[in-house]
């Protein structure tokens, strides 16, 4: 019974009941992730040859040294250049692509220009007149106590002289009447009477249109007034900009830093990346240089981010170092240099070790390179600064939630509710948890509060939260309706309609053409799943599960980018016994000619492996692409596993980033081949010097493309033809439409390509067949035979890439 299955998955309190993953375009790994090792090494299948712009050359055997001083041999199909401005596939959704990590909260104050309008304005000057700086006046506020007398004007009048006598009004004009009335205007903005600054500097505006100190106040005065408000911002942009063209003798030093602080508000982030960087020349020790490394994060950039921050603490120690030291470790982390960004975070706590911001980063930090006891340690610290912090909490109930220990992460996420109520994401991991653990009618509630609360939101019906909410609804309430049926009896690729299973794949939006009839609400009459302990069980039921936690732990991948997960490690062992337990009993029939009472074929085989995974997370969708909507297209459906995006690298392939490099690089090398000696020479020696996926993209730029993708083969064991081949992947390096880097390998299942494996993958499992009648009773060491042709079924398997999600999380 299901419902059996999922009270075993809760022993030792790792509860075996769902299945993580939001088919979205890729947040973790694909059915490649765990064996990606096996399968970089497994390109010696690729057959051989390429194409030049408008030729074809053959290039067998194509060698790789990797670092261990072992040569790899990959054999290629062809290679083509990338034509036009940018990769036209890659503009396509991918089943899955590379993972990214996970977001980090920070605070990203942005307190660029200096507050004064005045250069004088020191705190430590005692001769500075009332009214010139914000800190030294008589009151913060102007309080009009008349209807008909003014006297807060009245008394600014007199402020404003004095400033005038002392020849304190910044960038003065020289003209008397204009100076004096400036002087007023600084004066009511310093009060806090903000609008009656602006009128002032509109009035002065209007008389003087070159008045460019007027311009100046206004927009600092629309600044002071808000800036969260579009048409405020607007009008400051609009002033800072009068500034720059008229103040021809540059006298202003922080115009560039106001306008670049009203298009941040604005969300005009590259047009502030302008004004920061002519900032940063006038100013190269201003706020402009942290304010520049916090907008290239915003958008991405992480590279010049992380170069930014370095310049910054290589200068002279100053007020942003420590904070520019954090965004350092930020910046490293985004870059998939998570290990840089852990020292990074480590230094800052060092300096700072009430620093909570700091030390949540390096938890998470922690976690990304699958260092759960560490992360573990470091979330606690961070409560330990601030019990009620909701995103600390959210962020370790999340390590506890992926880490198989669902129990103690619920208690996290409630916690969070408590403190943060109406908070969506600790709302639906709580509800994800509740349904993990067999609480249906829990989860089912949670699920449909967020649903409820959040529509009434526009911003927050587009969260990912809001969108998961409805797919885990749904998928809880078929799993509570078919709690009494036996695992092998759950057809979740044929029972949940068609365009629910592919937007739940690609978590696209809960609407569809069709009608859709949504599931049953749960009855009452099927209870939740119960609560089990190991003593609940027989003593052989006993031995087993501990035997499948053990053989599950073989499975787990230790390398960065891997979060050990206790309850995928013990479904995934439960299956492999399941597996063997079957087989074995086949095989026996088999040696002995028995009939049996089913046909099995290889993919029965595999979906007993697929039902224990789906019970793992019921947030992932592991669905057979060959069963989705979209795989009968031409285009079928796409897998991405990412070298490099941009700046990013994917934590998870750095290990094989040097050996792919490579093989780019001899690629290009035969890829470069002309008649022209010279221009050869020139162009391989541009190809041997490169050190970066840019250098590299350069150098096919020369040859009028903008990158190239590499087609890929596997060699058939069921026709022996050099023209029987199985498609095999595409190796791309090219840019997207934003001019980032992509480096990846995809994989494209379209009808043809799966059934042509299938068909492969059939005739192996038929050799297997056959070979175990042949060998009989045979002893475990003289199973040679039997071992290579599993290793056969594995190895297609791996490079059909059939489905949805894959082994690991």
């Amino acid at each position: 019974m299901l419902r059996n299955t999922l009270s075993q998955g809760k022993l030792l309190n790792v509860k075996l009941f769902s299945v993580k993953g939001i088919y979205k375009i890729a947040d973790d790994d694909m059915a490649v992730w765990k064996y990606v090792s096996c399968w970089v090494f497994f390109l010696t299948f690729f057959s051989r040859c390429w194409s030049e712009v408008g030729l074809m050359c053959e290039v067998a055997n194509v060698q790789v040294e990797s670092e261990d001083g072992r040569t790899q041999t990959f054999e290629m199909k062809k290679l083509e250049p990338v034509r036009g401005d940018y990769c036209l596939s890659c503009s396509r959704p991918s089943l899955s692509s590379a993972p990214h990590v996970t977001t980090l909260r920070s605070k990203l104050i942005l307190s660029i220009a200096d507050k004064e309008i005045s250069d004088e304005c020191d705190p430590s000057n005692s001769e500075l007149p009332l009214g010139l700086c914000s800190f030294n006046t008589e009151s913060n506020s102007c309080i009009k106590e008349l209807p008909t007398v003014d006297t807060c004007t009245l008394h600014s009048e007199e402020l404003a002289e004095e400033i005038v006598q002392k020849k304190m009004v910044p960038y003065a004009t020289g003209e008397a009447d204009i100076d004096k009335r400036i002087a007023l205007g600084i004066v009511l903005l310093n009060r806090g009477d903000i609008e009656g600054s602006i009128q002032q500097f509109t009035s002065i505006i209007r008389d003087r249109p070159n008045a460019v100190p007027a311009y100046y106040g206004r927009g600092i005065a629309y600044s002071r007034k808000g800036l969260q408000g579009s048409l405020l911002a607007r009008k400051a942009v609009a002033d800072f900009k009068e500034v720059i063209d008229r103040d021809i003798k540059n006298e202003i030093k922080q115009r560039y830093e106001r306008r670049a602080e009203a298009y941040i508000s604005l969300g005009q982030y590259h047009k502030a990346l302008e004004d920061l960087d002519k900032a940063v020349m006038l100013n190269p020790e201003g706020k402009a240089s942290f304010a520049r490394g916090i907008v290239h994060i915003i958008i991405g950039n992480f590279a010049d981010a992380e170069k930014g921050f370095k310049e910054i603490l290589d200068s002279a120690e100053g007020p942003n170092h420590l904070r520019s030291l954090f965004y350092l470790g930020l910046a490293q982390y985004y870059r998939g240099k998570v290990r840089n960004a852990i020292e990074v975070f480590k230094e800052v706590l060092k300096k700072e070790p009430e620093n909570l911001e700091a030390s949540i980063s390096l938890s998470q930090a922690f976690r990304e390179i699958g260092n759960s006891r560490a992360a573990r340690i470091h979330f606690n610290q961070s409560l330990a600064m601030n019990p009620y912090h909701a995103p600390t909490l959210h962020l370790r109930g999340s390590l506890m939630y992926y880490s198989g220990n669902p129990q103690e992460a619920i208690q996290d996420f409630q916690a969070c509710i408590d403190e943060n109520e109406g908070n969506i994401e600790c709302e639906y991991m709580k509800a994800l948890t509740s349904v993990s653990m067999g609480n249906f009618y829990e989860g089912v509630k949670t699920a449909t509060k967020i649903m409820v609360q959040v529509r009434s939101s526009a911003i927050m019906t587009a969260s990912p939260e809001f969108l998961k909410a409805h797919y885990l609804r749904e998928y809880a309430r078929y799993l509570h309706s078919n709690l009494e049926k036996p695992l092998e009896e759950l057809k979740l690729d044929t029972d949940l309609n068609e365009e629910f299973r592919d937007h739940w794949a690609k978590m696209l939006p809960f609407e569809f053409k069709n009608p859709y009839r949504e599931q049953s609400g749960l009855q009452p009459h099927i209870l939740d799943v119960s609560k089990l302990t190991l003593t609940d069980y027989s003593r052989p039921v006993y031995n087993l599960i501990c035997k499948a936690h053990k053989v599950g732990l073989l499975m787990q991948v230790n390398t960065d980018g891997y979060t050990a997960n206790r309850r995928l490690n013990l479904a995934m062992g439960l299956s492999s016994i399941h597996i063997a337990q079957l087989y074995e009993n086949r095989w026996k029939r088999l040696r002995q000619n028995k009939p049996f009472d089913k046909t099995l074929n290889w993919k029965d085989m595999f979906e007993i492996a697929v039902q224990y995974r789906r019970m793992v997370d019921p947030e992932q969708p592991i669905l057979w692409l060959d069963l989705m909507p979209d795989h009968n297209t031409k285009d079928g459906y796409k897998t991405e596993i990412n070298f490099m995006r941009g700046p990013v690298q994917n934590i998870k392939t750095i290990p094989y980033f040097d050996l792919i490099f490579k093989l780019v690089k001899t690629m290009l090398q035969h890829y470069s081949s002309s008649d022209d000696t010279v221009h050869q020479q020139d162009i391989h020696a541009d190809i041997d010097k490169a050190t970066t996926c840019q250098e590299l993209l350069d150098v096919t730029k020369k040859q009028q493309s903008n990158g190239f993708v590499v087609s890929t083969q596997v060699p058939s064991t069921r026709k022996r033809s050099e023209k029987d081949r199985l498609d095999g992947a595409m190796l791309v390096l090219t840019e997207d439409l934003n001019n980032h880097i992509i480096f990846s390998i995809e994989v494209s299942n379209a009808q043809s390509r799966t059934n042509s494996y299938h068909q492969e993958i059939g005739y192996i499992y038929n050799q297997l067949q056959d070979e175990i009648r042949r060998t009989g009773n045979t002893k475990m060491a003289e199973m040679d035979s039997v071992i290579n042709i599993i290793l056969s079924l594995v190895y297609y398997f791996y490079n059909l890439m059939p489905l949805t999600r894959g082994s690991r999380s």
